[in-house]
């Protein structure tokens, strides 16, 4: 492919533009397809097997988006999947909330001040 195949949306079949990052509505959709990320040109697209089915702009072509039009006999994401994903999600979840009490914990040392608690007023 062209590097104009890649920033520019195909005319019919397509979504318009949006504005903003496209990447979680474009995956919800193409439950299937792969991201390649362009640097050089300020693009994300996503393929689907062989097929184009989505581009997101970013950088100095802004944040914009826009995705093919599923078919109507496209299958949704299966529940197999729809699982390991969500835990995925949980576990990124879950490290970025142990790193944050982490940080917290040792800024509390560091500092030389104890967390009060409300057991501490009440007796």
């Amino acid at each position: 492919m062209r590097d104009s195949e890649l920033t520019e949306r195909p005319g019919k079949g397509w979504t318009p533009w949006e504005r903003g990052p496209g990447q979680v509505k474009i995956e919800a959709i193409w439950w299937d397809a792969r991201a390649l990320h362009f640097p050089k040109l300020n693009c994300s697209c996503w393929f689907s097997g062989s097929e184009f089915v989505g581009i997101e702009h970013w950088g100095f072509r802004g944040d914009k988006w826009c995705m093919r039009k599923p078919p109507a006999d496209h299958p949704p994401l299966p529940e197999k999947f729809k699982r390991e994903r969500e835990r995925e999600q949980q576990e990124a979840l879950d490290r970025i909330r142990i790193a944050a009490q982490t940080r917290m914990l040792a800024q509390i040392q560091a500092s030389g001040k104890r967390q009060s608690t409300p057991d501490e007023f009440q007796a």
